[in-house]
C-alpha cells in the first residue's frame, strides 16, 4: 500500500477517518466518507470486545488532497527510482469486473496512523492501488499490536466462532506468522503469487515467510540484529569470540531477556555454534556442549573485564544505543533499523556481523508480513494482486525508506544504489534464520534465559547451568 510519491496521480481528493478497532474506508469518488462502525460502538458477534485494550482517542478527519499527498524529506541517501515499472504485475482483467471489498487488519504502525511520513505513505499507496483497480475497494481495520485485540487474537477467536467476518487481508508479526498458520486461517501463497515475486526474496525472509514448507506470509520490512564498534579499538572487525575477548574494550549485548525469553544475540550464538532446538524427530532438545560453550563465553568475558554485567539491565539492543551514542567506545549490538536511521550522523564507527565461536555469520530475522486470509477464491486473487502491489520494489522501498527497515528483496535493496552497508544487509539477510516459533519455543527460550541469568549473576557454573537447561527440555 506504500507509495512513491514521485508517481503521484493528481485528481483525486479523499478523506480518511480512524477509529481504534473500527473500520475506516478511503474512497476516490470525490470527496466520499464513509465509516463502519463495527467493532467501533459494540462487539461483533463472536469477536470478544476491545474494552480491556488501550482506548485511542477517535482522530479528527484527515485531509489527503493533492497538495499534501507528497511525501518529503526522504533521505537523498537513499535514491528513488523515478521509472515506475510494473515487471510482476498481472494484468487488469484478472480483476473481477464487478466491484469488490478487500478488507485489511492490521495494526497502527502500518497504516495511515503511522508515526511520521509513514502514515502519509500509505495512506498514498491504498489510493493508488485504488486507482489500478478501480472496482476495487479496500477497509482497513486497526488492531492492537500484541495481546488481546490483537490481529492474531482476533483471526484465532473468530475463525471459531464467526468465520464470516475474517479479513482478507492481514498483517502480521513474523513471530505470529507460524501461529496464524497453524490455526487454519491463513492460505499459502506459493500459487497465488508471482513467481517473480517469491524467487526475488532474500533467504531470510523467504525462510521467515515459510511455514512447514510451504510460503505463508511475504515479508515487506525486515530488522536483525549486527555490532557497530569504535574504529580505534578494535581496528579490525571483531569475527570470533577469541576477537571479542583479545580486543581490549567493552562489548555490550542484551541480556536481560525479552518477555522472559532469551535475547536473540544468545540464540545467534548457540545455533552459529551448531546448538539444535528441536530433534529430528521434531521434538525440543538443547545440545549441553554447545550451550555449555556459548555460556563459558561469557563467563570468560566477565572475568576478563570485556562483557560488563549491566548487560543483565539491557532487554534490548536499543537499550545499549544511548550508551555507544554517548561513548563512542567499545563494541555494542544494534538493531539494523536503529542503525540505518542514525548511521550518517556517527563518525570514527564500523558495523560487523554478530561475533561468533567460529566467525560463522548469523542472525535471526524480525519483521512483517502481509498473509492472505480469504476464502472464496475471486477474493484471494484480488488480495494476491494487492499484495504484489505492495511488494513491488519502487512502491516498498518508500515504505522501507521512512521506516528505516531492511528491504526483504533483492530488487528493492537494488532501488538503494551502491553502499557497503546495503551489501552488508544483503549478506545478512542471506544468512539470516526466523526467529524460532515453533509451540514448545516458549519452554526453551525460559529455560536457556535462566541458565545466563544463572552464569552471569555467578550462581551457577557453565557447566551447571547447562546441565540444568538440558534436564528440564529433555526430562
Amino acid at each position: 500500500m506504500w507509495y512513491n510519491p514521485l508517481n503521484l496521480k493528481g485528481g483525486h481528493q479523499g478523506k480518511l477517518v480512524i477509529v481504534r478497532n473500527g473500520n475506516w474506508l478511503i474512497s476516490l469518488t470525490g470527496c466520499l466518507v464513509i465509516l463502519l462502525v463495527t467493532g467501533c460502538g459494540s462487539p461483533q458477534p463472536g469477536i470478544p470486545a476491545s474494552s480491556t485494550a488501550p482506548i485511542t482517542p477517535v482522530v479528527d478527519t484527515i485531509l489527503l488532497s493533492d497538495a499534501s499527498a507528497t511525501v518529503t524529506g526522504v533521505s537523498s541517501t537513499l535514491p528513488i527510482t523515478t521509472t515506475f515499472q510494473l515487471t510482476e504485475q498481472p494484468a487488469d482483467e484478472t480483476t473481477p469486473g464487478t466491484s469488490i471489498t478487500l478488507s485489511l487488519w492490521t495494526v497502527e504502525a502500518v497504516s495511515p496512523e503511522a508515526a511520521g511520513k509513514a502514515g502519509e505513505v500509505f495512506a498514498q499507496g491504498i489510493r493508488s492501488f485504488m486507482e489500478r483497480y478501480p472496482n476495487v475497494t479496500v477497509v482497513v481495520k486497526l488492531k492492537n499490536e500484541t495481546g488481546k485485540g490483537s490481529v492474531l487474537d482476533y483471526l484465532r477467536t473468530a475463525s471459531q466462532v464467526a468465520p464470516s467476518v475474517l479479513p482478507d487481508v492481514v498483517v502480521l508479526d513474523l513471530t505470529e506468522l507460524a501461529a496464524a498458520a497453524r490455526a487454519g486461517v491463513l492460505f499459502p501463497l506459493d500459487e497465488l503469487i508471482a513467481p517473480g515475486l517469491i524467487n526475488d526474496l532474500l533467504p531470510g525472509a523467504r525462510a521467515a515467510g515459510t511455514v512447514d514448507g510451504q510460503l505463508m506470509g511475504l515479508p515487506f520490512e525486515a530488522d536483525f540484529e549486527h555490532v557497530v564498534f569504535s574504529t580505534e579499538k578494535p581496528t579490525a572487525p571483531p569475527a570470533t569470540w577469541d576477537d571479542v575477548l583479545n580486543a581490549g574494550t567493552i562489548y555490550r549485548f542484551p541480556a536481560k531477556g525479552r518477555n522472559g525469553l532469551v535475547n536473540d544475540c544468545f540464540l545467534i550464538q548457540y545455533l552459529a555454534a551448531g546448538g539444535r532446538l528441536l530433534d529430528e524427530e521434531g521434538q525440543p532438545t538443547l545440545d549441553g556442549a554447545v550451550l555449555t560453550s556459548v555460556l563459558d563465553y561469557y563467563l570468560r568475558g566477565v572475568r576478563a573485564g570485556v562483557i560488563p554485567l549491566d548487560v543483565l539491565e539491557a532487554a534490548s539492543a536499543d537499550d545499549l544505543w544511548s550508551w555507544y551514542t554517548s561513548t563512542r567506545n567499545g563494541i555494542v549490538h544494534v538493531r539494523a533499523r536503529k542503525y540505518i536511521e542514525e548511521r550518517f550522523q556517527l563518525r570514527g564507527s564500523r558495523f560487523a556481523a554478530i561475533p561468533t565461536r567460529e566467525g560463522k555469520p548469523l542472525t535471526l530475522v524480525r519483521g512483517r508480513a502481509l498473509a492472505i486470509t480469504a476464502r472464496d477464491a475471486s477474493q484471494q486473487a484480488v488480495a494476491a494482486r494487492m499484495i504484489e502491489w505492495m511488494l513491488q520494489p519502487d512502491n516498498v522501498v518508500v515504505w522501507n525508506q521512512v521506516t528505516f527497515s531492511v528491504p526483504t528483496r533483492y530488487a528493492t535493496l537494488n532501488r538503494w544504489g551502491s553502499d557497503p552497508y546495503l551489501d552488508f544487509l544483503r549478506q545478512q539477510m542471506e544468512v539470516a534464520l526466523p526467529v524460532p516459533s515453533f509451540p514448545q519455543y516458549d519452554q526453551i527460550g525460559r529455560v536457556l534465559q535462566q541458565a545466563v541469568l544463572e552464569v552471569l549473576s555467578g550462581d551457577a557454573t557453565p557447566e551447571e547451568a547447562a546441565a540444568t537447561a538440558v534436564s528440564a527440555i529433555t526430562r
